[in-house]
């Protein structure tokens, strides 16, 4: 279906409903004329083109199979799952709303189409977020001092509880802010550096791995170093030296302790007329919890040696794993390179899936090729439903 704006054809999508066409006409001022785009040519206008890309054309020959198919299982996908979809498909695309902008001087004038700013999925609305995200960090958030990221991964377990549990995912968070703080003072204290220290950090929660699978983790960019009050008021920054490999073993077992307490408590806390009895049994067996009789909410007994703090394993350098909790802690970026930190938040906040990562198969399958090659392998062969599946994932119902 075609339909012809302003001497342009676009491609609407076969399952929504045409929306009048809202048209907003907005001049331009005279240093941004269109004579001036012409003669520099680097900064001429072109209309983003969503309808060109293949994960729009996938969805628009699937979204209606996969709803179909979602609700002959009995199943029912959340508002802002549909909300979120319906959005992207009338991302760019003129027919559902446009402003028409007009230079004074000329009177030439062109079409900008509305986007959807959704917050889920877009390349492109998201693209625009993730480099606006990033320069607003290198230009008023963080101060010239160097930065370390931190990156944790739960167990799976836990990983399915706080996709959909916002409690569960503050808590870990929390558990993991207090633990690299602690640890911080910790090496700051043994280097004779006393008063007040304080340190910053900028965290941001993605769902999503790089074959677009369902895993919630965290990337913390904290200060590497700590902020002592001085007697005046005045503050001074103490740098310190990278941690070792014990070191983030001992902050990885800081999280282990946090969160088991947390969900331990939070066990025994299960408001009976709240959740179900089997939504009990699941919580507790995914936690190795007793779930009824006197020792409800106890850790399961296990017989053998005496059992002590969680053990840690040292993965790489700087890098260790405690009972399923991975803490990666090995990319520092200076403090003079405010190039570097804009490209590493530009990294934390990118979208899940980019356009050109994705790729059609003579066999008509869909290929999603990984940043960095696999073990196993280099790209993730998927049908079109299963895209669309992982897709919906990709997102939390506040997006």
């Amino acid at each position: 279906m075609g339909t012809v704006v302003s001497g342009e054809t676009v491609v609407t999508s076969n399952f929504l409903t045409a929306r009048p066409t809202i048209l907003v006409e907005v001049p331009l001022p005279p240093q941004a004329s269109c004579q001036t785009s012409t003669t520099t040519g680097d900064h001429s206008y072109e209309r983003h083109r969503p309808e060109d890309t293949l994960l729009y054309r996938t969805l628009q020959d699937n979204w209606s199979g996969f709803l179909a198919e979602v609700e002959m299982g009995g199943g029912e996908l959340p508002s802002f799952v549909l909300d979120e979809v319906e959005a992207y498909m009338r991302c760019g695309i003129p027919v559902h709303g446009f402003l028409r902008v007009r230079c004074e001087d000329c009177g030439h004038s062109r079409v900008v189409a509305f986007s959807c700013k959704r917050r889920g999925f877009c390349p492109s609305c998201l693209g625009r977020r993730m480099a606006d995200t990033a320069a607003f960090c290198v230009d008023h958030v963080f101060p010239q001092a160097p930065v370390r990221q931190y990156v944790l991964t739960a167990p799976y377990s836990l990983r399915f509880q706080m996709a959909y549990s916002p409690d569960i995912t503050s808590a870990v968070l929390r558990a993991l802010i207090s633990a690299i703080t602690s640890d911080l003072r910790r090496r700051a204290r043994k280097r004779k550096i006393r008063g007040r220290l304080q340190t910053g950090s900028l965290t941001v929660v993605q769902r999503f791995g790089s074959s677009l699978s369902l895993n919630v983790h965290f990337h913390v960019v904290a200060i590497d170093g700590l902020f002592a009050e001085q007697p005046d008021g005045s503050l001074l920054f103490h740098p310190l030296p990278a941690p070792t490999d014990e070191d983030v073993a001992r902050t990885a077992r800081a999280v282990h302790r946090k969160v088991s307490r947390y969900l331990r408590r939070r066990m025994s806390v299960v408001d009976d007329k709240q959740a179900s009895f089997l939504d009990r049994l699941a919580n507790a067996s995914v936690q190795g919890l007793v779930a009824t009789g006197p020792r409800r909410g106890c850790r399961v007994l296990r017989f053998g040696t005496e059992p002590g703090e969680a053990q840690s394993e040292i993965k790489s350098k700087r890098c260790a794993d405690v009972g399923g909790f991975n803490l990666h802690a090995n990319v520092r970026v200076a403090a003079n390179d405010r190039e570097g930190l804009e490209h590493l938040c530009r990294y934390l906040a990118r979208p899940p899936i980019a356009n050109d990562r994705l790729s059609q198969l003579p066999d008509g399958k869909l290929a999603l090729r990984f940043k960095q090659a696999w073990r196993d392998d280099y790209a993730s062969h998927c049908t079109s439903f299963s895209l669309v599946d992982a897709i919906r994932c990709s997102f939390c119902p506040d997006a």
